[in-house]
């Protein structure tokens, strides 16, 4: 008895897959949100910058509240910490946080114009950045993230671009432009990076995410303006933890999105 035309047809095709290969798009869908507008715990007053931990707790640097607090993966309030000012230690605008395979911290400290670098238990290690345009300054940074290697990322946010540095704040290179083409950025705050040193960053005024490598070759880009789940108003802070699950927290929403990627045929 012979074998019928349609799976004839459906084997020539399979066997095409294997022999020519197949592209994939990625992207990324919804999967939890918490928070509201207040100064209650677990509240928010425009939050900016979020980092996740080795131990998958989460970190929202709580702006106009002037403080930074910590939650569980799943959205469960645990402590918040810091307070507003100019010193050494201090911050005045706390915009971006992360946290090193050491557990140092970065925070940039935004309307000082700086970055500033504490161990694990909060005592001040250094400091680098001014005012201006030049490599190694900065106009607003916003966002901050450390990959594998220690290397700090900044996003320099009026200057519409990305620095990259050294943990001891040393420069190494620089991307971006202002502009609404791939790879281009208007107003960037938020950034992170994923397993593979693959670098996220919140695209503010863009309305939505850019992906990177490390070297700043542009991967992949989502979200548009928006209230719906996985759309994003003035997204600022984006994190991502050990399954390589995005976080962003939105300014405009008063809420934090989390998202799992996924592929497709092309």
């Amino acid at each position: 008895m012979g074998i019928p035309k349609m799976w004839r047809v459906l084997s020539v095709i399979i066997l095409l897959i294997f022999c020519l290969g197949y592209s994939q798009i990625e992207t990324y869908r919804f999967l939890l949100g918490w928070g509201s507008y207040g100064g209650r715990d677990g509240c928010f007053r425009r939050p900016h910058g979020i980092a996740v931990s080795r131990s998958n707790f989460i970190y929202v640097t709580d702006t106009n509240n002037h403080r930074i607090q910590k939650f569980s993966s799943d959205g469960k309030f645990i402590a918040k910490i810091g307070s507003q000012g100019f010193d050494s230690g201090k911050f005045y605008w706390p915009s971006g946080i992360a946290v090193d395979s050491s557990d140092n911290i970065y925070v940039a400290d935004t309307r000082n114009h700086r970055i500033q670098k504490f161990d694990s238990e909060g005592r001040f290690i250094t400091k680098w950045g001014t005012y201006g345009l030049e490599d190694g300054q900065f106009n607003w940074p916003q966002g901050i993230a450390v990959d594998s290697s220690g290397n700090v990322y900044v996003t320099d946010t009026r200057n519409h671009r990305i620095q990259k540095f050294s943990s001891n704040g040393e420069f190494i290179r620089v991307w971006g432009s202002r502009g609404w083409e791939q790879g281009q950025f208007d107003w960037p705050y938020g950034i992170a990076i994923d397993s593979s040193d693959n670098i996220y960053v919140a695209d503010t005024w863009n309305h939505r995410i850019q992906k990177f490598t490390s070297n700043g070759r542009f991967i992949t880009a989502w979200g548009s303006k928006g209230v719906e789940n996985g759309q994003f108003d003035w997204p600022y802070g984006v994190a991502v933890d050990s399954a390589n699950n995005v976080y962003v927290v939105e300014w405009g929403n008063n809420r934090v999105q989390k998202f799992g990627s996924f592929k497709l045929l092309k």
